[in-house]
């Protein structure tokens, strides 16, 4: 049985799901990743009662996605769910750091746009992190409701387009354990 990893990589339905979200199929793209969570859970529950290996051997930088820019907020509102989005953002970094991984949090942008001494368009973040994105080995795309937030949706997209590894749970994420080295004296 192939690893988790592995499994993640292969999962056929990628394709599936992204042409569903560039089509603006909401509904499909939505049933098709719910899918394929029950079929990773599923297989996460095999793996653990097999008590099959879940690491690998190098630390992966994952992009972390989900919701940032409000959806339907007054103005009132705007910057406080912003700022909460950004440190949800902040919290599934930590965890992906904690399983041994670089997480690249493009939420920590909200600082810019909040203390900078200039304002960056919207076209400007999203250039930026679609390049960050290429740079990365995977994404993990923590919101699961396509159509809520149209940047993270662009950036699942673009990740399975480019062939990167999808994680939609940080338990999906294999962990990373640097090889102890062996000294001889």
């Amino acid at each position: 049985m192939d690893n988790l990893y592995n499994f993640i990589k292969k999962q056929s339905k990628l394709e599936l799901l992204s042409e569903q979200i560039g089509k603006g199929n909401k509904e499909k793209a939505q049933k098709t990743l719910v899918e394929m969570s029950l079929e990773r859970a599923f297989y996460m529950g095999i793996q653990k009662k097999n008590n099959l290996e879940n690491e690998i051997d190098r630390p992966l930088k994952i992009y972390i996605a989900g919701p940032y820019t409000p959806k339907d907020a007054s103005a009132h509102d705007y910057a406080r769910i912003a700022h909460e989005n950004t440190v949800s953002a902040i919290d599934y970094g930590i965890d992906v750091a904690d399983k041994g991984h670089l997480p690249y949090i493009p939420h920590l942008t909200h600082f810019i746009h909040l203390y900078g001494k200039k304002i960056l368009s919207y076209e400007y973040y999203i250039k930026a992190d679609s390049e960050w994105l290429k740079d990365c080995d995977a994404i993990l795309y923590y919101h699961h409701k396509i159509g809520d937030s149209k940047g993270a949706d662009n950036e699942l997209k673009l990740a399975i387009d480019s062939g990167k590894t999808v994680f939609f749970s940080v338990y999906d994420i294999p962990k990373y354990v640097p090889a102890k080295k062996i000294i001889i004296n």
